[in-house]
């Protein structure tokens, strides 16, 4: 804006100028630089309110994790496949396994008895987004199988709450 004003002054102080095909490119340019300047300010209003959702979605995602994790009971989110994409405290507890290590895991692998057949139960109840509540046999890391009732609700990511029997 300061060498646009520079020039705008140097064009009005000579003879002529001020009528001229240069005259009428300054005018232009003004116009030009002042969509860009409002264009400008739009982007720096942009960023601070997708700042502001930023930082509301961090602090719902917290909230939402906080909750999640502090469920009493095990609570595994899994692909229909049931590779595990989210596991709580009472989950890792459960299996002995860290709760860290848990996603990416498959909860078949834990699954003791008839691992066929839970797979096509865990097939059918991800196709019929329904709930269902399957009896499993699990075997912890390096303690005694459970016997567990299992509430799986479906979809595409099968939900599940682990209960012993």
């Amino acid at each position: 804006m300061q060498r646009f004003n520079t020039l705008q002054r140097r064009v009005e102080g000579e003879p002529g100028g001020s009528n001229g095909l240069l005259s009428r490119a300054l005018a232009e340019l003004e116009r030009a630089l002042e969509e860009v300047r409002v264009a400008q300010q739009q982007l720096v209003d942009n960023r601070v309110q997708l700042e502001q959702v930023q930082a509301e979605l961090t602090q719902q995602y917290q909230k939402y994790w906080e909750l999640f994790d502090e469920m009493p009971q095990p609570y595994v989110v899994t692909r229909t496949d049931t590779t595990i994409t989210e596991a709580n405290q009472a989950t890792a507890e459960l299996l002995n396994v860290s709760q860290r290590f848990l996603p990416g895991k498959t909860l078949s692998v834990f699954v003791c008895e008839d691992r066929t057949r839970f797979l096509q139960d865990v097939a059918r109840i991800a196709s019929s987004e329904e709930s269902a509540e399957l009896r499993l046999k699990v075997r912890p890391r390096e303690k005694a199988p459970l016997d567990l009732v299992a509430k799986v609700r479906g979809g595409d990511a099968l939900r599940w709450v682990l209960v012993r029997v």
